[in-house]
C-alpha cells in the first residue's frame, strides 16, 4: 500500500486524447494522482505555481521550439521533474530538450512498469541536478564573499595604516562584537567607503 508521503502529484500537458489516456492508464492513482490534464498551448507556468504538481510529464509527437522553450521556462522558474513522451528519437532533439530541462525523455511503447521506472529515473536526475545547481550557486556566492572581504581588508589597511592581516583582524573582531558575519561586515565597510568617495 502506498503511503501519502510516497504519492508525487502528476500534471499531464498534451492534445493527444489517445496517449492521454494511455498515460493516465499506466500510471497508479495511490502513488502518482493525476491533479490535472493540461493543453500544451496553456499559460503553463501560471498554472504549475498555483497548482504546485510534484511531476510533469508531457507528451508531443516532436518537441519544436515552442515545446522546448516551455521547457526551459518551466525549468527556470518553478522547476520540476519533467518525463516528456516523444516519437522523435533523433540524438539532436534528445540534447536539446535535455538541455531545456527535461529529466527523461522516452520513446516507444509503454508498459506500467516502464513508465514508473521512467517516473523513478526523473525524480533521481531532477535531485542530483538541483544538488548540483545548489552547490554551483553556493561556490559563486563563496568566490564573490571572498572578493568583496578581500575589498573591504584594503579598505580597513588603508583607514588605519596597517597590513591587511591586521585589517582582516579587525574586520573579524567587528564580526564577533556584532554578531554579523564577515562578509556582511565586509558589505559595511565598501558602503561606507563608497558614500565617503561621494
Amino acid at each position: 500500500m502506498e503511503t501519502v508521503a510516497n504519492r508525487q502529484s502528476v500534471l499531464i500537458v498534451d492534445n493527444d486524447t489517445e496517449r492521454i489516456q494511455q498515460i493516465n492508464q499506466l500510471l497508479n492513482p495511490q502513488r502518482y494522482p493525476v491533479i490535472a490534464i493540461v493543453d500544451i498551448e496553456a499559460n503553463l507556468q501560471d498554472f504549475i505555481l498555483r497548482e504546485n504538481p510534484d511531476i510533469i510529464l508531457i507528451g508531443v509527437e516532436t518537441p519544436d521550439e515552442k515545446t522546448i522553450a516551455m521547457v526551459d521556462n518551466i525549468s527556470k522558474n518553478c522547476p520540476r521533474p519533467i518525463v516528456m513522451f516523444a516519437k522523435d528519437e533523433r540524438s539532436e532533439t534528445i540534447q536539446n530538450v535535455t538541455r531545456a530541462g527535461v529529466s527523461a525523455y522516452a520513446v516507444g511503447s509503454l508498459s506500467k512498469e516502464r513508465m514508473v521506472t521512467i517516473i523513478k529515473a526523473a525524480v533521481a536526475r531532477f535531485s542530483e541536478y538541483q544538488i548540483l545547481l545548489q552547490e554551483l550557486e553556493k561556490t559563486k556566492t563563496t568566490l564573490e564573499e571572498r572578493k568583496t572581504i578581500e575589498r573591504a581588508k584594503e579598505i580597513v589597511a588603508q583607514q588605519r595604516g596597517t597590513s591587511e592581516a591586521e585589517a582582516y583582524k579587525v574586520m573579524r573582531k567587528m564580526a564577533m562584537d556584532q554578531r554579523k558575519r564577515l562578509a556582511d561586515i565586509a558589505k559595511e565597510i565598501i558602503s561606507i567607503a563608497e558614500v565617503f568617495r561621494k
